[in-house]
């Protein structure tokens, strides 16, 4: 394991990269390839999010490694295991059936073209991201807003905006803690 102890939220990040790979061919593959789908997925979660650490990039929730990552890797596994006669025909949507051509024949070496579509549909999604997410985040980092100051980032977010400061006020004996008593104190501040 990366971390040699059990890491929840990587559980629960790797079933939904497994969610999110499957979710682009879910109408043209077979159960098998579902499941292998998804299992790949999984690991491609993990890569991706190790990748980003390793460059130092700040994904705290793995996002990128979930949705971004694993949803490419989606519109990849549409073509690579569609359920068509092997890479002669391609079902897509089609479900049991083959795209068919103008003279009601199946199409044949579809499966070119289907992957360009596919990595233009890709690269469009990526493109689209791009743009919103500049367009909210320069001007927030251009006015200072992006980034929590040095104080709260020392205390830590829970303590500094969320109520109550921790999920967990209990210690382990039942008694109270040091959160309990700023929760407390938290209480006497703000009116009711």
């Amino acid at each position: 394991a990366q971390l040699k102890k059990y890491d929840i939220g990587g559980f629960c990040n790797g079933i939904l990269a497994g969610l999110v790979s499957i979710t682009a061919p879910c109408g043209n593959v077979e159960c098998g390839f579902a499941f292998l789908i998804a299992i790949l997925g999984a690991f491609i979660y993990e890569g991706s999010s190790m990748l980003l650490k390793k460059l130092g990039i700040d994904d705290p929730i793995d996002a990128f490694a979930v949705h971004g990552a694993c949803g490419a890797w989606g519109a990849f596994s549409a073509v690579f295991f569609d359920m068509g006669e092997g890479f002669n025909h391609f079902n897509g949507w089609s479900g049991f059936d083959c795209n068919l051509d103008d003279s009601s024949n199946c199409k044949k070496d579809a499966v070119g073209a289907i992957m360009g579509t596919n990595v233009a549909g890709i690269f469009a999604i990526a493109a689209w991201t791009a743009f919103w997410t500049a367009l909210i985040f320069v001007p927030l980092k251009v006015s200072g807003m992006l980034r929590a100051s040095d104080d709260v980032q020392e205390a830590g977010m829970d303590m500094a905006k969320h109520s109550p400061p921790k999920a967990y006020t209990h210690a382990e004996g039942g008694g109270p803690t040091t959160t309990q008593t700023v929760l407390v104190e938290a209480t006497k501040v703000v009116p009711a």
